[in-house]
């Protein structure tokens, strides 16, 4: 058994997004939620201009997603970069799409600020091959005309790991004490959390080294890049799911046992959305959430008890998975950056490639 035959494709959940009933929530400051990730989602709510760290509208760049394609109606998030010209999301939030419209400041059910992205306007990464947890889950969409108003976010440029990040975007919530599964129930709202990186899934592979049929290690057939791995705990050694593998494994990581009423997991619909860390002055995009794994993971190395409620995958004891930018700066760099002049007809015939190849893709994962 493998991550990839466990993950659960978060991106893209098949609902309609409807208008939340519940009351306005204030807004919060410092490092510490309104209320704990233990009580209702309205109180994980972010609105225009709310204060993290002292930085007022630390998360009005991030962005919601919605789109269409031959399958259906669905839901992603993303972040703005600097520049205000281009959003980073995640890749299987953008490698199928006929049309797409971007929103930022969503609140209540109505927008601040709306763009839309044309089809030939996404840059999926080239190392793309429709499975998840390789590293290469990271797209960039250039919107039809840059966002002036809002401001977008740096890179960062190292590994986090081990590192508290916050985390946003506009998919489903739930109650990670409960039983009760995710849902657009506060659909009209963003939602935020924290949680700590607590390694990366390709040392993780190395040090589990699992042996798949077929495929051989796991550590063998990574994409260039890198994905953070993260558990969602409750301060107890039975649901520190990576904790608990660690031991399992000869403790070559470090898992702690979660941040109390400040930690939360991300759900269904906030594939592509942003993990941010405070680098002593700003809030900087560290991760794109990729992929959510709902229990199993303890299974597999004959552990038992891990996960608190199989009926939601965003409980105690899930895991979730974000794409490093650090590992991506390059590449983020040669579509975003404005080249020099001489260098326009060399920069034009890459992106060329890189789209046929989008678009060869896409045909083959639609059946297509």
């Amino acid at each position: 058994m493998t991550i990839q035959s466990k993950i659960l494709k978060l991106a893209a959940v098949a609902a309609s997004l409807f208008a939340a009933t519940a009351a306005h929530a204030g807004a919060g400051d410092g490092l510490t939620p309104l209320t704990g990730n233990t009580s209702a989602p309205s109180n994980w709510r972010f609105t225009p201009g709310q204060t993290f760290n002292g930085v007022a509208g630390a998360l009005d760049g991030v962005a919601r997603l919605s789109f269409s394609n031959s399958g259906g109606n669905w839901a992603c998030s993303g972040s703005l970069l600097a520049g205000g010209q281009y959003v980073l999301t995640a890749a299987h939030c953008a490698d199928d799409f006929t049309s797409m419209k971007v929103d930022f400041g969503w609140a209540n059910g109505t927008a601040t600020v709306s763009r839309t992205v044309a089809v030939g306007s996404a840059y999926v990464n080239p190392n793309w091959d429709g499975t998840l947890d390789t590293g290469a889950d990271i797209a960039i969409l250039k919107l039809n005309t840059a966002v002036t108003s809002i401001q977008g976010y740096k890179l960062s440029t190292t590994n986090d790991v081990g590192k508290t990040f916050l985390m946003a975007g506009y998919g489903t919530t739930s109650n990670g004490t409960t039983g009760g599964g995710t849902n657009w129930n506060d659909g009209a709202w963003g939602h935020y959390g924290y949680n700590t990186f607590d390694i990366d899934s390709a040392t993780f592979n190395k040090i589990t080294d699992q042996y798949v049929p077929g495929w051989g290690y796991e550590d063998e057939w990574y994409a260039p890049g890198v994905t953070y791995m993260s558990d969602f705990d409750d301060g107890t050694a039975q649901h520190n799911t990576l904790g608990r593998i660690a031991g399992a494994t000869g403790n070559n990581w470090s898992s702690g046992l979660g941040l109390g009423a400040n930690e939360a997991l991300i759900a269904g619909g906030d594939s592509g959305g942003g993990d941010f860390v405070w680098n002593g002055t700003e809030w900087i995009l560290s991760g794109v959430h990729s992929w959510g794994w709902q229990g199993g993971a303890c299974a597999i190395y004959g552990l038992t008890g891990c996960d608190l409620a199989s009926t939601n995958s965003s409980s105690i004891g899930d895991m979730s998975g974000s794409t490093a930018t650090f590992s991506h700066i390059a590449w983020i760099n040669s579509v975003t950056a404005v080249p020099e002049p001489a260098t326009y007809g060399m920069m034009l015939s890459g992106l060329a490639l890189v789209g046929a190849m989008a678009r060869r893709r896409r045909q083959q994962q639609s059946g297509k």
